[in-house]
């Protein structure tokens, strides 16, 4: 069972982060003893709230099962099931409980789950013919108490590895919040800054990063030293980034920093906290974060459009502005959701001063971020809503789609909270076959909306982007090997390898003897799975697959088998 440790110092210190920045109507029941851990493990938390991921926060924590599965996973509170979903992606196989005191609590990744919560689900997936389903249980439908099994842990969906995700969510707004501000915890361990790192922000858009600075603990002292303590840079309009890490115990898993202020000659001037992000601000880390040599950096220093949970009205954005060439303090504060601290100074210098930059260099558009932005010229439509980026930005485009089947927009630099939307009226050559027209860009391809003669995409990056065409159709392969197909007689199950080299898997389905039969598609193994049971038919079956992709390329195979 998880070691549970009150601290009534922990709670003031909670309580001091919420109310210090406008979140304490937001978290009613904020305090320890209302929810229970909903998995029994020593192992601790691998993946905490507020962690950098691909394109997104991390929204919960992540339980360690010690890469089994199948552990017990229990309600964290009383309350009812509200929604279930079985997805291929994501999060898998998931519960969502909602409780009496306005919250939400989310379990992902799970291998099965208890009878009653799996009966409705089959119900669902014989229904609709489709084994990923999303719905929504009446409330008492599936009432739950505390420490009531709902389920079993595992990996499904994207996970990496055997683990529970868990979540706490506003009921309302859906907006998840840190679980730790649930729980009373045992964390002696200290956060810990590995480096420090500063930005010219002469130019806002394109902060150009000068260099970073190694922090060394002092294993005497606990305490964090710069390699450098004094710093002279090339300019006085500063951004100040840092690597860390954080562990809950000695041998853990290192995980983000929850709290960070920097201070510049005694006075605050920056602070974030991970408390709450909304799911539709989670891109940001990729304005958050930025890889600068092989360190991963967090940008302590603001856009123009920012999750507003996440800081606490820093001044100047965060930026560092120095009005002289003297030496200037730098105190950095790491602070977990325990109240551990560790700290780092230094002194930085200007060794010239100079002013903002203007932007306004040339190009063929300039986008204000905090206004839907259309774009039509020489038959090409570029439509971003307002807040997608996060600074009003000057755009360079080069367009011979009609020609080369080629787009440019420029600057790649520029960060995406939500799609954009890029139209044209498709090039003679491509008219007749317009449903397989994919537009790609680096690694990333983008199927068409067709409309008319006209293609249009949803993209969530600038750069360079070419058109080709996707003809060719998924692959599906039986993992049982063709000698034993006709041998075999016992059958537990039969697995299909499916994939698609370009769009990607978008709709799939097994039918025996021409009858639609419920099998499981796992995403990161590329396997559709039938499990045969007492209700599976016997004798000379055909066994057919059918699986299409995003552009409706379509595939179908058949394999005969007998069964007893």
């Amino acid at each position: 069972m998880i070691n549970v440790i009150r601290h009534s110092s922990r709670l003031l210190f909670l309580f001091f982060i919420i109310a210090g920045t406008g979140m304490a109507q937001k978290l009613p029941a904020f305090a320890s003893g209302y929810f229970v851990y909903p998995i029994d493990s020593t192992l601790g938390i691998t993946g905490n709230y507020g962690e950098l991921r691909a394109n997104h926060f991390h929204a919960g924590i992540d339980f360690s099962t010690g890469n089994r599965q199948n552990l017990p996973v229990y309600a964290a509170a009383e309350g009812y099931v509200s929604r279930i979903k079985v997805s291929s992606t994501g999060y898998g196989r998931s519960v969502y409980i909602t409780h009496p005191n306005g919250m939400v609590s989310v379990y992902a990744h799970l291998n099965a789950y208890i009878d009653i919560i799996q009966k409705k689900v089959k119900e669902q997936q014989l229904s609709k013919q489709n084994y990923e389903v999303e719905f929504f249980p009446k409330p008492g439908e599936i009432p739950l108490k505390a420490r009531q099994v709902i389920g079993y842990s595992g990996n499904t969906g994207n996970s990496t590895g055997p683990h529970l995700h868990f979540e706490i969510r506003d009921a309302v707004t859906e907006t998840p919040y840190n679980p730790l501000y649930f729980y009373s915890f045992y964390d002696s361990e200290k956060p810990r800054i590995t480096a420090l790192a500063f930005f010219d922000l002469q130019d806002t858009l394109m902060p150009k990063f000068l260099e970073s600075v190694s922090v060394k603990r002092l294993k005497d002292k606990d305490s964090l030293v710069a390699e450098r303590d004094s710093l002279v840079l090339s300019s006085n309009l500063l951004g100040l980034a840092f690597q860390g890490s954080d562990k809950m115990k000695a041998n853990g898993s290192e995980n983000n920093i929850h709290m960070i202020d920097w201070y510049l000659d005694g006075r605050l001037r920056y602070n974030h906290v991970f408390k709450a992000i909304d799911f539709k601000d989670h891109r940001y880390v990729n304005e958050f974060s930025v890889i600068k040599n092989k360190l991963r950096l967090q940008k302590c220093f603001l856009p123009q459009i920012y999750p507003p949970f996440l800081y606490d009205k820093p001044a100047s954005k965060g930026r560092i502005i120095l009005t002289d060439t003297n030496y200037h303090a730098l105190r950095m504060v790491a602070t977990d959701e325990n109240g551990n601290q560790r700290e780092v100074v230094m002194y930085v210098k200007a060794s010239k001063l100079q002013y903002w930059k203007s932007d306004f260099i040339k190009n063929d558009c300039r986008v204000d971020c905090m206004e839907d932005f259309m774009y039509r010229k020489n038959d090409l439509t570029i439509y971003i809503p307002a807040r997608t980026l996060y600074n009003s930005t000057n755009l360079i485009l080069e367009n011979t789609i009609a020609t080369t089947g080629k787009l440019i927009i420029l600057p790649t630099e520029a960060n995406l909270n939500s799609t954009a939307i890029i139209g044209f009226k498709a090039p003679e050559r491509y008219r007749n076959d317009l449903s397989h027209v994919i537009m790609q860009s680096n690694n990333m391809v983008f199927p068409p909306i067709v409309s008319g003669d006209s293609l249009f995409y949803s993209v969530k990056n600038f750069g360079w982007f070419t058109l080709g065409k996707d003809t060719v159709a998924p692959l599906i392969r039986c993992e049982v090997p063709k000698a034993k197909l006709t041998k075999q007689k016992k059958w537990n199950s039969i697995s299909f390898t499916i994939q698609d080299a370009l769009t990607g898997i978008d709709q799939y389905a097994l039918y025996i003897n021409d009858i639609w039969q419920l099998a499981e598609f796992d995403l990161k193994t590329n396997r559709l799975t039938y499990v045969f049971d007492d209700n599976s038919p016997k004798g000379n079956l055909n066994i057919k697959v059918m699986v299409a992709d995003r552009c409706k390329n379509k595939a179908e195979l058949v394999v005969s088998i007998k069964r007893d």
